[in-house]
């Protein structure tokens, strides 16, 4: 194991030197020159010389003598001493180590110390020359162990190695010491952090442990100033934190301490105005406010808190914004994927905390994050993402966050990433639920204010766009285009609608035969005993769809059927429409009896609303086979007729639609619905008939043919006319004049059932329903009461008033035609020919001369009529 740390020598190896002190310290064996002349002493020359042969002394010697003679400036002849030393040096062979090599690598360096304190210090070429061959001249040596194979046990490699050690040390402080600043620092660590990334080990603990030394007597020196600015902090703690990780424990033991350093250093320079001395004597109070406990000799210890402080991260993010060239940029988010590799979890909470949307730094720290080649790294980073996309996110309280909305943003991130697809699918299940159930929590969730960007960025959309890539990376291409068709998106990120953009991605996914849905199976059934309402909700959506699949049938019934009866009573209206949505797709299973429960499934639908019983009903069909009794019919029948009437467009459709549907399926044999139950049903599909809106129409033309053939009618032709009554009049006429006449016993159940139409909130149906109450009455006649006649009369004298103009019109007509029954009753026939009459004369009077029939013309006639009965 090589030893970089500095190693204590004899008194009989160390020179001594004019003008600096005893060695001591952990990183060498001498402390740095104080600086009491300007001139350099005889003395330092004849040091550098005394362990050297004796042809070295002659060399040097004579080299020093002859250009002392040229100049007497201490600075000339310091320049000139510092090039010939380096020269000796670069000289020495880099593949052994003898004593010869050792002593003059050694007493050169250490000459070049001693030179520091003549001004001025070292600069540009000369210094960087200093720097490169001495550092290389050990560096670059074999390790102790392959030195020590060469030379044998003649000589000590390691005492030999640890004395070339101390003495690079003692010159690096020495020149630190010249410009105590965080940029000479820098310019001294950028030299050792070329030997950080070596392929071999040995190269790398020796700049590392180097590195160390110079952080640790940075820390140390009294005039180190902090307060001036340390642009490349952030990169060398990347460099640093990169050392960490590495196979070799001894270096990533080492690369701690500088983190500890550095941590310390970083303190420090937000205190520019603390009093002079040594960084370390702030260390005691500010371990004390953030560690509570501080102990200096077990400095590896105390490193992990460290580094779980935010600030590190931070550093590294702030840094980033100030590096523009791809390189730099990739050495710092690789140090903080080393970083992580550590300390997964709190290098991930920190960046969590970083305001949305993400910023490109931000977003390019968690791609890089996933970027490890480890997977047991990326299954971590996945599992912190996922235990916040598993919470619930809040604006308000004293425990508002939006970490959850956060991990779905870097969740985004790190999707985007390929090689961490192998890890995803690991969790894909958990992921694609977690965040299925964080689209409800998100909508309707707005970023708290102090989010400087909160209006650029919808929370619930946020998430969506990540399941959409998730889905994407799972290969779902197919399922992804479904849903876009049918707007599932836009339903996923509505708190409304949610249940059906998830109904509607599960029914995708079972059409489609995704690969994972077994897995997805499994994991819903503990889902839905746990969570609150959106949690429940959104497994519920899912469940119920993938009952669809083959593997759902091996299922337990306590957790399929036990469970969605128990679902009939949840408080929650859309839970109880989908599990008897779920009830009904299980109708089919093999030993599951459901035809018992469908009074209960029906019930519990009682108060919801419409649109969800409709789809809750969708394959209703299902249970029809083996029934053998007019009441499970006729309480699913009960649920969908009254909404025929639902102001919705749409759940009109579907109702009647459905409707239809179960009629088709009967037979008149199997006496599945009572007569009433049918015969009640024909005047709303009549009237409806009537609205105007074709997709309608055609649902209730569909339904009056199946209602018609179990009723064995044969209803007019008049029925599958598209035209509307209000242009042609001859066919509601002939309508009404069919009930009338075939099916007499039956029409004063018609004619109540149409009244109730008059108060219809659609104009068309009101229109509709006073149109066939007229001609309905009128061809009765005498098959009405007089009791009747009023009621219907005043009926229709409120919609003569009516906002719609066609509908005054049209109520007009048939309050004239109940008229006219009301007096043949009362007056007899005779008398009723003479009110015919006068009323046709003044009629007459107030009717236009023309004879033309065109459609205003019999408006006017209309409205002339209109006035007449008012004032009546």
């Amino acid at each position: 194991m090589e030893h970089c740390t500095a190693q204590a020598t004899s008194d009989s190896e160390e020179p001594h030197v004019s003008g600096g002190e005893n060695p001591s310290g952990a990183c060498g064996t001498r402390q740095d020159v104080g600086e009491k002349e300007d001139k350099v002493p005889s003395a330092l020359e004849m040091a550098a010389l005394n362990d050297c042969d004796k042809l070295s002394k002659k060399e040097l010697g004579r080299e020093v003598s002859g250009n002392r003679q040229k100049t007497n400036s201490p600075q000339s002849q310091k320049l000139i001493l510092v090039k010939q030393i380096v020269k000796h040096i670069k000289s020495l062979p880099l593949d052994s180590l003898d004593s010869h090599s050792s002593s003059v690598r050694r007493q050169g360096m250490l000459l070049i110390a001693d030179c520091s304190k003549v001004k001025p210090p070292l600069e540009g070429k000369e210094k960087s020359d200093v720097l490169v061959v001495c550092i290389t001249s050990i560096f670059a040596l074999p390790s102790i162990e392959a030195l020590q194979r060469q030379e044998g046990h003649k000589v000590n490699v390691k005492d030999l190695y640890n004395q070339s050690v101390d003495a690079l040390e003692v010159m690096l402080r020495a020149l630190l010491s010249e410009k105590p600043t965080p940029a000479e620092l820098q310019n001294l660590l950028d030299h050792l952090a070329l030997w950080m990334t070596s392929e071999k080990a040995h190269e790398r603990l020796r700049a590392v442990s180097t590195s160390v030394c110079l952080l640790q007597a940075a820390s140390k020196h009294p005039k180190f100033c902090m307060s001036l600015e340390f642009p490349r902090l952030g990169l060398l703690i990347g460099q640093l934190a990169l050392c960490v990780g590495d196979p070799e424990k001894e270096i990533g033991h080492q690369a701690v301490e500088g983190l500890y350093f550095l941590y310390v250093l970083m303190h420090c320079q937000k205190q520019p105005r603390r009093k002079m001395g040594p960084v370390t004597a702030v260390l005691h109070p500010m371990s004390k406010e953030n560690w509570d406990i501080y102990e200096p000799t077990r400095t590896c210890q105390n490193i992990s808190e460290i580094v779980k402080v935010p600030k590190i991260v931070d550093r590294i993010h702030s840094q980033l914004r100030a590096i523009h060239y791809s390189h730099p940029r990739q050495a710092v988010m690789m140090a903080l994927c080393r970083l992580a590799c550590a300390f997964m979890e709190e290098v991930s909470t920190v960046l969590l905390k970083y305001p949305l949307p993400l910023d490109r730094d931000a977003a390019g720290m968690w791609r890089i994050l996933a970027k490890t080649e480890a997977a047991c790294h990326t299954h971590r980073l996945l599992d912190v993402l996922l235990k916040e996309l598993q919470e619930r996110p809040s604006t308000s309280g004293d425990k508002a966050s939006i970490l959850p909305v956060a991990a779905a943003s870097a969740l985004f991130e790190v999707l985007s990433v390929s090689m961490c697809t192998q890890a995803v699918k690991r969790v894909y299940p958990r992921l694609l639920m977690a965040l299925l159930v964080q689209v409800h929590y998100s909508t309707g969730l707005s970023l708290p204010d102090s989010s400087a960007s909160r209006q650029e960025l919808i929370p619930a959309r946020c998430v969506v766009q990540t399941v959409k890539t998730l889905l994407l990376k799972m290969g779902c291409h197919y399922e992804f285009t479904s849903v876009e068709k049918e707007g599932g998106w836009e339903l996923l990120a509505s708190s409304e609608e949610h249940h059906r953009g998830v109904g509607l991605l599960a029914r995708a996914m079972v059409h489609y035969s995704c690969c994972e849905l077994w897995r997805i199976l499994y994991l819903l059934v503990p889902f839905l005993e746990r969570g609150d309402k959106q949690h429940k909700l959104t497994a519920m959506a899912f469940f119920v769809e993938l009952l669809h699949m083959p593997q759902a049938k091996r299922l337990p019934k306590k957790y399929s059927v036990i469970r969605l009866l128990k679902g009939l009573t949840d408080p929650d209206p859309v839970i109880r429409a989908l599990c008897v949505k779920g009830l009904i797709t299980m109708a089919d299973w093999p030993e599951i009896e459901i035809k018992d429960q469908v009074p209960v499934m029906i019930n519990s639908l009682c108060g919801v609303d419409g649109r969800l019983v409709v789809e809750a009903l969708a394959d209703v069909k299902k249970i029809f086979r083996g029934l053998d009794g007019a009441s499970y019919v006729g309480c699913i029948i009960g649920t969908l007729k009254p909404l025929f009437d639902d102001e919705r467009v749409s759940v009109r459709s579907a109702a009647i639609s459905l409707f239809g549907k179960i009629i088709k399926k009967m037979k008149k044999s199997q006496v599945l619905m009572k007569e009433e139950e049918i015969l009640d049903s024909l005047i709303p599909l009549l009237l409806h008939l009537q609205e105007g809106n074709p997709d309608v129409a055609e649902k209730c033309k569909n339904a009056l043919d199946e209602c018609s053939r179990l009723l064995e009618w044969r209803l007019p032709k008049q029925v599958d006319n598209r035209k509307g009554w209000h242009n042609h009049q001859e066919g509601v006429d002939e309508i009404c004049h069919y009930f009338v006449k075939k099916h007499q016993e039956n029409v004063q159940r018609l004619l109540f059932q149409s009244q109730r139409y008059l108060s219809s909130t659609q104009p068309s149906i009101r229109r509709a329903a006073a149109m066939f109450i007229g001609f309905l009455v009128m061809h009765m006649d005498n098959m009405i009461s007089m009791k009747d006649l009023d009621l219907i009369n005043n009926a229709l004298k409120g919609l003569i008033h009516d906002p719609e103009a066609s509908v005054c019109i049209f109520a007009a007509q048939a309050h004239e035609r109940v008229l006219a029954v009301y007096r043949k009753l009362k007056y007899g026939p005779v008398e009723q020919h003479k009110v015919n009459s006068e009323s046709a004369e003044k009629h007459k009077s107030l009717s236009n001369t023309s004879t033309t029939q065109s459609t205003s013309s019999r408006l006017l006639n209309a409205l002339n009529l209109w006035k007449l009965t008012t004032k009546r």
